[in-house]
This record gives C-alpha cells, structure tokens and sequence, in this order.
C-alpha cells in the first residue's frame, strides 16, 4: 500500500507541473479567425495605371504567379517611391504585390494585389513579442469598425498562430503567408509590420516600434480620415 500510495502522490504532482492553459496532445487546435470573403470584394485599378499581370486565376481560386518577378517589381517600386506620409520619415509608399494566400478560416485564397482600402493590412507571428503586445490593438480597431484589418500570418506555423489568436483573443480575418513571400516583396526583414492601404491599392509602409491603440488610431486618421 506504501508503494501504490508514493506513485499517487508522484502522478500528482507531475500533473501539476502542467503549464495553465498550455494545448494537451488531445486538444483540437482553435480556429478563431474570422472568414477573408468580406475584404476581397476588389475594385477598379488605379486609373491610367493596371494591374500588373502576372498572377492569373486558375479553377481553384488561386492565382498562377510568377513569384521571383513579383518580388522584384514590388522592391524596387518600393525603393523608388520615396519616404513621407507616417511622419516618421520612415514610410514608403508601394504598390500591393501580386501573391495569393490562403485564408485562415477557410475557402477562397486571398489576391493580395487586388484588395483595396481604406484597409489595414498586419503582418504578425507567434514567435515576434513585438506582435503579441500590439495584436490586440488591432483586434479593437477592427471591432470599432472604423477601418477593415487583416492580418498575415507570417513564417509561422498554422497551430501556433491560432492558439496565440486564441489566447488573446484575436478573431480578426487572417491570411497564411509561410513563406514570408508578403513581407519579402515589401522589402522588409522584420516584424511586425504594417500596411495601410488606400482606395487605389497603393500602401504605406510601417515598421516601427509596436503600435498602440493611441499610435494606430493616430495613423489610421492620417491615413484615412476621421470615421
């Protein structure tokens, strides 16, 4: 009785090593995103400009890309248009690249290139703290319904991108981006990062300290205007 009383009391306490809240091997992954169909109603490209023509629809719903080229069009659009705009001397203005990434919650893959604003667009992962201090800021904006936000989950996994937007809890329509290819063609090493996009599908670039309710709301009427 001795023995079988020593392993209770030794299953006891490894049980409550246990970290709170961590995911058990049984436990389903949350989907907590909400569905992408509502940003990608598009719109018109500028005008005298077009699109570029390099993503082409398949069957699918997906877009046939020619990555390399795409990337290299967006750095150097991005090299070349200068900075202002943020009021930090840091922004750039670019064009949205041609990518087509899967939606988080499910069906159509989202064509970067043809959303248009007012929309913010936040590039995030898991493993980025400065990601996790500002995520929900974004959550709040989205939920004031002030301006559209989606977020990109950047180089991270699908599990752990969705059990972090679980825990705080951040619902706002997200794409996958495993690859990074977004954040490469906007000419960017680091995260988070942020675009604000305006009605003719040009983007301003930011990448900076984490935002802050205070700081993105100040942005976002730069931007966009008063709601």
């Amino acid at each position: 009785m001795g023995a079988l009383a020593t392993a209770v009391a030794a299953a006891t306490l490894l049980a409550g090593c246990t970290t709170a809240g961590a995911p058990q091997p049984d436990e389903a992954v949350p989907q907590p995103f909400a569905a992408c169909a509502p940003l990608t109603g598009g719109g018109p490209a500028a005008p005298n400009e077009a699109l570029p023509s390099s993503g082409t629809a398949t069957p699918g719903g997906t877009a046939a890309t020619t990555s390399g080229a795409a990337t290299s069009t967006s750095r150097a659009a991005a090299t070349a248009s200068g900075t202002g705009g943020a009021g930090d001397g840091k922004a750039r203005v670019i064009r949205l690249p041609e990518l087509s990434l899967d939606c988080m919650a499910g069906g159509a893959a989202v064509r970067v290139a043809e959303l248009r604003g007012p929309l913010v667009i936040n590039l995030w992962a898991s493993w980025c703290p400065p990601c996790r201090k500002e995520l929900p800021a974004f959550q709040r904006l989205a939920d004031s319904g002030r301006v559209p936000v989606l977020g990109v989950v950047t180089e991270d996994g699908r599990d752990a991108a969705a059990w972090l937007a679980d825990e705080l809890k951040v619902s706002l329509p997200s794409v996958y981006d495993r690859s990074g290819g977004l954040k490469a063609a906007v000419g960017e090493n680091l995260l988070p990062l942020t675009l604000f996009v305006g009605a003719d599908g040009r983007a301003t670039v930011y990448r900076d300290v984490a935002l802050t309710d205070q700081t993105l709301a100040q942005r976002v009427e730069q931007h966009f205007g008063r709601a």
